[in-house]
């Protein structure tokens, strides 16, 4: 009976010992192959965040382009609405008309990296929650540029070119910007229209537009040095 009981005892450490070989075992390659995945993550990550780096990088020397265009057509615009106390001289009305009137701003972002992460659900990857917080901000910043863009492009579709079209002599206007030929003294012309209220009201709706544009250029501006900085940090570590 003892003998028995022994072996019974014996025979149970046995499989005692070989579960937790097995558990153990298990564990360990459970971990292992964790290990192994995080890892793979945290290269993919390293990797989508140097792409991304890159995209920001390119979009932030774009959108500085884009902001000089604004300016100048902004100061074009403002000395458009005060002629009377300026340099009235035909040449430089067509100088600030070309600048001013023909302006569209033309900022494309180069943040495919980010598209592809959006839209194939891989912002999970990025581990760093400040950094989601801020590509947020960016798309939010982002959308309201291209509102902001889509809304000049439709008021000089629709109210500055058909006000040039009816009020402005176009092949003198045109003609340094595509190679006409024409004679700029002959084309000369009374610049009395520069103080009627219908181009005022042009000049100043297209401001009021251009200004908005600079204004969501800037916030865009930040919200890209914001993702920049942060992933340069994570980057870093």
């Amino acid at each position: 009976m003892v003998d028995k009981l022994n072996k019974w005892r014996g025979l149970l450490g046995r499989l005692a010992a070989e579960f937790v070989v097995v558990v153990l075992g298990v564990t360990i390659a459970l971990w292992a192959d964790g290990w192994v995945a995080e890892r793979s993550d945290r290269a993919v990550e390293t990797a989508r965040l140097i792409a991304l780096q890159d995209n920001v990088n390119v979009s932030l020397t774009r959108l500085g382009e884009a902001r000089d265009n604004a300016a100048g057509a902004a100061e074009a615009l403002h000395e458009l609405a005060s002629l009377e106390h300026r340099d009235r001289s035909y040449a430089k009305v067509q100088e600030l008309l070309r600048y001013g009137f023909l302006y569209g701003p033309t900022f494309y972002p180069e943040l495919n990296v980010y598209d592809d992460l959006k839209n194939s659900g891989e912002l999970a990857l990025l581990t760093n929650s400040e950094l989601r917080r801020s590509l947020a901000t960016m798309d939010s910043g982002l959308e309201l540029m291209r509102f902001a863009q889509a809304d000049l492009a439709t008021v000089q579709q629709l109210n500055v070119d058909s006000y040039m079209i009816k009020q402005l002599d176009l092949h003198s206007f045109y003609g340094p910007l595509t190679g006409l030929d024409y004679n700029a003294e002959a084309a000369e012309i009374d610049l009395g229209f520069t103080s009627d209220m219908e181009f005022q009201n042009i000049v100043l709706l297209k401001l009021d537009l251009v200004t908005q544009i600079q204004a969501a250029f800037q916030n865009l501006e930040n919200a890209l040095m914001a993702v920049q900085q942060i992933i340069a940090s994570q980057l870093a570590t």
